[in-house]
């Protein structure tokens, strides 16, 4: 993601720019804020904006998780797939 798309994403709170998520636990998402939607179900395992690590389990397959605000999914923890966050 480029500096320009990064500054037009804090912006713009729509959740018009999309970017498939690369899980990691030490690499926060490419921009924070992110809202998820997990593809393919499983435990999601993420930092939020606040600096709390928490597990969300057994996510179903195909939800859009746009009430929580999240700047990291961790690798280890996470069985969900397909993840694309939003911002």
């Amino acid at each position: 993601m480029t500096e320009s798309e990064k500054k037009k994403a804090h912006r713009n709170k729509s959740g018009s720019i999309a970017s498939v998520v690369s899980k990691s636990d030490s690499q926060d998402l490419d921009v924070k804020d992110a809202k998820l939607f997990v593809g393919t179900g499983g435990d999601l395992k993420i930092d939020t904006m606040d600096g709390q690590t928490v597990t969300l389990k057994n996510i179903p397959s195909g939800t859009f998780l746009d009430w929580i605000r999240v700047k990291r999914v961790h690798s280890r923890g996470t069985t969900a797939n397909d993840i694309v966050a939003f911002y």
